[in-house]
């Protein structure tokens, strides 16, 4: 039993020395974000955002930064229509630090053309190869699906 005991209390060490590698924050309190993409389901789509950087927090090994976003959505069919969406959004990011990768999530409220508040959200990816830019994928709504792959630039 005192060996099975060592070998857990050693195994939760472990992890927990592991962890603090695997795990890394990407922004800093006060960090301004930029995004832009463009995708294409049915129709050319162009999505762009500003993102300022409140705070930071952790969960154990895991860090959490959290902001605010504005974000907007384009599309332009074929048949000469546009349509876009407005978004204020709250977001919180986490990352990797053995592969330069970052996630994030954000929840707010949105604005369309068609003149209805929504429930407006977007995801996605980040793969940092500079301190300062990163290849982006991601997806969103704000009165419609978007999905799109671009760059954030971090000023």
């Amino acid at each position: 039993m005192k060996k099975l005991l060592v070998v857990l209390v050693l195994a939760a060490v472990a992890t927990g020395a592991f962890a603090q590698d695997v795990f890394a924050s990407y922004n800093e309190p006060g960090d301004f974000n930029l995004y832009a993409s463009i995708g294409y389901i049915y129709d050319l789509e162009v999505s762009v955002g500003a993102e300022y950087i409140l705070g930071e927090f952790a969960l154990g090994p895991l860090p959490f930064d959290w902001g605010l976003e504005l974000r907007g959505q384009f599309e332009f069919d074929f048949y000469g229509g546009f349509y876009y969406g407005l978004g204020a959004l709250a977001t919180l990011h986490t990352g990797l630090s053995v592969v330069p990768l970052e996630f994030y999530v954000a929840l707010g409220l949105g604005w369309n053309n068609w003149n209805f508040l929504r429930l407006a959200s977007y995801n996605g990816l980040t793969w940092w190869f500079s301190d300062k830019m990163g290849l982006l994928l991601e997806g969103g709504y704000v009165g419609w699906s978007f999905w799109g792959i671009g760059l954030e630039f971090k000023l």
